[in-house]
């Protein structure tokens, strides 16, 4: 009777739930002794991990527009450890000594960077996968599983080795000639031939070429709108699947804008010495910063067609659950049909003489 009576409380138990406004904040979820654990940490990886975090990612975010989206991705990743403040509160904290063997590896594979073979794009990596160890080495699985994708999605703010940026922005520039060269012969008058990037064109006798440069490959709306992407899937309460069709869109959504930029460029370009090209000063609004505002103004374009895809996905959601609720209820009323039956037959029974059929 004392072990079921004491086994009783702790099979009851329950992590306490909190209201929205009620939450407590990410201070108080990871506690005094998490933020002392937290800044002393934090200040060794930074004196560890600053030399070439400085000139290998902080550089690039200030002085390539390609990774300018850069400086936003920490904010998202707090944002995101934020809003699992009441899960973080709630967590029973059991340290795991796989994340010191993650730790280890990590610190192996950085110093192995610096002193045998010089790779740049993993040393930040490493810095990630560090702060993953560190998590379950003193969280535990639980903290982890809470924990992750915050500090994963910090890998996107790592600008890519340049090899690897060049063997995606040559497809993407070679896709967008393509089309926009298509495009641009549906237009009376107006001949072209693309061969690779450059698009040669003959209007009414005028010919030129339209380089599609690295910059116009659409590389730089691609990661932004990943990013974005990828940080509102995670938002929603959605299935795993869900989230892996909208991250999956966001790459020929971007692809697509890009495209319907260079087309508007392209025209900018063909008609800039015509009377209509003169009257509204195409020459001017093809580049500088008329252009690049152009790739801004078609990121709410992007962001309103993924947003489509999550509606889209959201409707059949509604639909799977309805669908399962009726399921589930036509099942709930098949059992009731079978019991009751039964418990007809034995009540006259028993209160005749107490046969039991069998």
């Amino acid at each position: 009777m004392s072990m079921s009576s004491s086994a009783a409380p702790n099979q009851s138990a329950a992590p306490p739930a909190y209201h929205d406004d009620l939450a407590p904040s990410l201070v108080k979820a990871i506690g005094t002794r998490g933020l002392i654990q937290a800044g002393i940490l934090g200040a060794l990886l930074l004196a560890v991990f600053w030399v070439p975090l400085r000139m290998t990612v902080l550089y690039r975010w200030q002085h390539d527009a390609d990774w300018s989206h850069g400086w936003l991705v920490p904010l998202f990743s707090l944002y995101f450890l934020n809003s699992q403040r009441e899960k973080l509160a709630a967590a029973q904290r059991r340290p795991s000594y796989v994340g010191l063997l993650v730790i280890i590896f990590s610190l192996a594979v950085y110093f192995w960077t610096i002193w045998v073979r010089p790779v740049t794009y993993a040393r930040p990596l490493c810095l990630i996968s560090t702060m993953g160890g560190l998590t379950l080495f003193l969280g535990g699985w639980k903290v982890l599983r809470i924990a992750w994708f915050p500090i994963a999605f910090l890998i996107l703010a790592v600008p890519l080795p340049g090899s690897v940026y060049v063997g995606i922005t040559m497809p993407l520039q070679k896709t967008a000639s393509v089309v926009v060269g298509t495009l641009l012969s549906t237009i009376p008058d107006l001949q072209t031939a693309v061969s690779g990037v450059v698009i040669d064109y003959n209007y009414r006798g005028q010919a030129g070429s339209l380089n599609v440069e690295q910059a116009c490959s659409g590389m730089r709306l691609t990661m932004a709108f990943v990013t974005l992407g990828v940080a509102m899937a995670y938002l929603g309460e959605r299935p795993v699947w869900h989230r892996m069709v909208m991250v999956v869109s966001c790459l020929p959504i971007a692809v697509a804008c890009n495209i319907i930029r260079v087309s508007i460029t392209g025209l900018l370009f063909v008609f800039k010495d015509q009377p209509i090209g003169q009257a509204w000063h195409f020459k001017s609004l093809g580049s500088g910063t008329p252009h690049a505002l152009l790739g801004i103004a078609l990121l709410p374009l992007a962001l309103g067609l993924f947003a489509l895809v999550g509606w889209v996905l959201s409707s059949f959601l509604i639909e799977d659950q309805t669908e399962e609720e009726g399921t589930e209820a036509r099942r709930h009323e098949g059992t009731k049909e079978i019991v009751n039956p039964q418990s007809a037959i034995r009540n006259p029974q028993s209160s005749d003489g107490g046969v039991e059929t069998p």
